[in-house]
């Protein structure tokens, strides 16, 4: 019997033996939440109900939550993602990890159906290392702030506490909030519409060199790449045609994502009606694109921005979004600030330098003959705002104007505009000047001047007076 129990002790020293030699590893449980309920916070809508993901027009979307855990050499460990259709809910899973430093790459995207066609903005490939982890941007066209994307990373440890990770993911794109306006800013159009709406069948705005694939490198900080369609960028197509046709609404709404790049710009394509080109635009095509935007904003993330397409003047603007200024108080300002880049463009012309001119030198800069004389003036076609030029003379011989007279084809509310520009061109005068009739000259001495202009704003006329 002692020798059993003897062998028995035996077997158990040797089990204690190999026990101490060996570190047994342990995993320690660790809580994770991820939610991207806040994603749209730092957005506003038009409308009031665009980041509603059901029950609107605008169709029924889910979120995508997705978590790759990496260890410390880049490898995956762990990934969990989940399908919800509020942003309310959250993502809760158990991390079972060893002791040691990881990190979390939380990413939340959109996928939905919108008038029976499905639409997923975002593509995740080659997650089994954060080296080669990447996101792409599919070629779908929908309007819809559900494009934008989510981004947040973290790195934490594992050790012998418990500790829960919450993580509220960010947007990693902006947002571009896209206004068509299809309105009658000039009184020309017909029921509301712009006068060019019944003759432009499709207008696309397009962005060049886009940025569209989320990079990874190794890093938990994403860098962003440009993507296979980058040259060329659909942003938002429209039918000012059809929306007339149907008489649907004149403002056209669309949202696009777009990830962070400098000096962002974008420019606009138009299709008319066959043959309508003639009659819309001096080179008299059919097709026409726009210069590239003036304004070049730095898309960041989590920004917003706005782009107005004014039909009634085909120029396209971009900015970022001031929550403070109210659409149409906007539009006001554009269409005011464009209005003076036209009647800028006008008196850029000098008409000033008229003065003083024979009838042949005149007609030779206007590149016209006079349509209407009598003995002692002359008569021109203008363009653009002006709708008659008027050349007067000294005498009969036409060899030397006294007097150039535009008349101008403008809206009232256009005066203070004419205004504005003339006093940054020439020197205001206050000797003659009254409600009306506004006095300018072409020096900044009176006694230096050799012309005088006044501008006559009861009957749209503008003055260029030799002076004496």
């Amino acid at each position: 019997m002692k020798k059993i129990i003897a062998g028995l002790l035996a077997i158990v020293a040797v089990f204690v033996s190999c026990t101490d030699q060996e570190e047994i590893e342990i995993a320690y449980q660790t809580n994770m939440s991820i939610t991207a309920s806040h994603i749209f916070d730092d957005f506003s809508t038009v409308l009031g109900d665009e980041f509603e993901m059901q029950g609107t027009n605008y169709g029924e979307w889910d979120l995508n939550l997705h978590a790759f855990i990496y260890d410390i050499n880049g490898n995956l460990v762990q990934s969990n993602e989940a399908q919800y259709s509020s942003l309310e809910n959250a993502l809760v899973f158990d991390l079972d990890l060893l002791p040691g430093k990881y990190s979390v790459i939380a990413i939340a995207e959109f996928t939905g159906i919108v008038q029976g066609q499905n639409y997923k903005f975002w593509n995740i490939s080659n997650a089994e290392n954060l080296n080669d982890l990447n996101i792409v941007e599919s070629s779908t066209i929908c309007n819809s702030p559900f494009e934008t994307l989510g981004i947040t990373s973290k790195e934490f440890e594992i050790g012998e506490h418990v500790e829960n990770i919450t993580i509220d993911i960010k947007p990693v794109t902006g947002l571009l909030q896209v206004i068509i306006w299809d309105d009658d800013f000039t009184g020309t159009g017909q029921d509301g519409f712009s006068f060019y709406a019944p003759y432009i069948e499709e207008l696309t705005i397009f962005a060049q060199d886009l940025k569209q694939v989320v990079e990874f490198n190794g890093s938990v900080n994403p860098t962003y790449d440009y993507g296979d369609q980058a040259t060329r960028y659909p942003i938002q197509t429209h039918s000012p045609k059809a929306q007339y046709e149907k008489r649907g609404a004149t403002q056209v709404l669309g949202f696009r994502a777009l990830l962070p790049q400098e000096n962002r710009d974008f420019y606009f394509e138009l299709n008319c009606v066959e043959g309508t080109g003639q009659y819309l635009f001096t080179d008299g095509n059919d097709w026409q694109m726009s210069d590239l935007t003036d304004n070049k904003p730095n898309i960041e993330s989590g920004k917003q921005y706005v782009m107005d397409l004014i039909l009634d003047q085909t120029y396209l603007y971009v900015d970022s979004y001031n929550s403070s200024v109210d659409m149409f108080e906007r539009i006001e300002k554009y269409i005011d600030d464009y209005n003076k880049i036209v009647i800028r463009r006008t008196l850029n012309e000098r008409y000033d330098k008229y003065v003083g001119m024979g009838r042949n030198t005149i007609e030779t800069y206007l590149n016209q003959e006079a349509w209407y004389t009598t003995e002692t003036t002359a008569s021109y076609w203008g363009t653009g705002l002006i709708s008659m030029i008027t050349a007067r003379f000294t005498d009969s011989t036409m060899e030397e104007a006294n007097r150039i007279m535009l008349t101008w084809n403008i809206e009232a509310k256009q005066f203070e505009l004419v205004t504005e520009v003339l006093s940054e061109m020439y020197t205001p005068l206050d000797n003659g000047t009254t409600e009306n009739v506004k006095q300018f000259i072409n020096n900044a001495v009176l006694e230096q001047a050799t012309v005088g202009i006044s501008w006559d704003k009861h009957n749209n006329c503008l003055y260029f007076d030799a002076i004496n």
